[in-house]
């Protein structure tokens, strides 16, 4: 008897266990099988369950990237507004002490620098353009829009991932207590049957059987990643 590898999916594990489950039903050993549909479906549903915290993390992520881009995209219409003002527009006030180090100091912040870039530029806004200018206003209100929907998306994404980690414990924790029901299972044939005869209720990994035990070597071996 030899389990799939440890790196295999747990579907792979699931496809193993539940033929497993089967020979020894059909075997009449009912209660082996009735404790190993129990671990193969805790282990199915663990699984899938970790394979579903990913899907809030791809939509955090995308929420605050989207969020990203509209700031930046918020800077950079700001400078290009201000830089057309008049032809020395860019070397003197208020383009200069807005946009001191450049506009990519604000869209190529670190993404740990996008709240205190971001602020700092509206506070320059605010400082250096009058209550009035059309640039102060939109600016200041995209900006205020986008840093919230970022910070939003950031707090989403850590519970998110935390979430993540948790799902991933819980499918170690399964497929720990799954390995371990199948070698109890394995135990309790060969005290049954015998050693030889024991290994015939488990499919063979990483190889293939001569003949008509092909088949069920073939499903354990190339199990696609999701069952």
């Amino acid at each position: 008897m030899r389990l799939p590898p440890a790196t295999a999916p747990y579907s792979s594990r699931v496809r193993y266990g539940r033929y497993v489950a089967r020979r020894v039903r059909r075997a009449r050993l009912e209660s082996l099988a009735v404790d190993l549909d129990k671990a193969n479906k805790e282990l199915l549903s663990t699984g899938r369950a970790c394979d579903d915290a990913g899907g809030p993390v791809q939509d955090a992520l995308a929420d605050r990237d989207a969020a990203d881009d509209d700031l930046d995209a918020a800077a950079q219409q700001a400078r290009a507004n201000m830089a057309g003002r008049s032809v020395d527009a860019v070397r003197t006030e208020p383009y200069l002490p807005i946009f001191h180090e450049g506009i990519s100091y604000y869209t190529a912040a670190p993404l740990e620098q996008q709240v205190p870039r971001y602020t700092e530029l509206k506070k320059r806004l605010v400082e250096y353009l009058p209550a009035k200018d059309p640039v102060r206003i939109s600016t200041v209100k995209d900006i205020d829009t986008g840093l919230k929907a970022f910070q939003d998306a950031a707090k989403a994404l850590s519970d998110a991932r935390t979430d993540e980690s948790l799902a991933y414990t819980r499918l170690v924790t399964a497929t720990e207590a799954w390995e371990r029901q199948i070698e109890k299972t394995y135990g309790a044939l060969v005290a049954e049957f015998g050693r030889a005869r024991a290994n015939g209720f488990f499919p063979r990994v990483g190889g293939k059987k001569a003949g008509k035990k092909q088949d069920a070597s073939a499903d354990v071996a190339g199990a696609p990643a999701n069952a």
